[in-house]
């Protein structure tokens, strides 16, 4: 089967599907991305791989100008990609993880994955992540 590749806006709560374009190619919505899309120029947007379900989730590289709605990741020059089943794992980690399970997932690639950005992906990863972060580090 197939994948076909959508742009998410991050910015609503929850994330949206961005409806108007699908892409066959991952490359032309980082195209779109850069060059800003409509409506969501300052949004945070990322990609979804979808062999419905979604599989994987692309964060585009940082090209052109700050947007004020994206995190700041580290600047990366390639589409990061994160398989849903990490997505997943790293929400729980963010939610009932210790101390020590949060500061290693700071440690790698997958920093610039918040429990917020996450929680506002909580419809397309099939999940109820609708209460607090455990800020404690305690774990639950």
């Amino acid at each position: 089967m197939s994948s076909v590749y959508r742009v998410l806006c991050l910015s609503h709560d929850p994330a949206i599907i961005l409806s108007e374009v699908e892409y066959h190619r991952p490359e032309a919505a980082v195209s779109d991305i850069a060059a800003g899309i409509d409506g969501h120029a300052e949004c945070d947007l990322l990609i979804g791989r979808y062999s419905y379900p979604l599989i994987e989730v692309g964060c585009p590289p940082a090209t052109g100008p700050e947007r004020s709605g994206r995190p700041r990741c580290s600047t990366h020059s390639t589409t990061e990609w994160v398989d849903v089943a990490w997505l997943r794992i790293l929400l729980a980690v963010h939610r009932n993880g210790t101390k020590e399970m949060q500061e290693l997932v700071g440690a790698t690639q997958l920093r610039h994955w918040s429990y917020e950005r996450l929680r506002r992906l909580r419809d397309e990863l099939g999940i109820d992540a609708d209460e607090p972060a455990d800020q404690s580090g305690e774990g639950r």
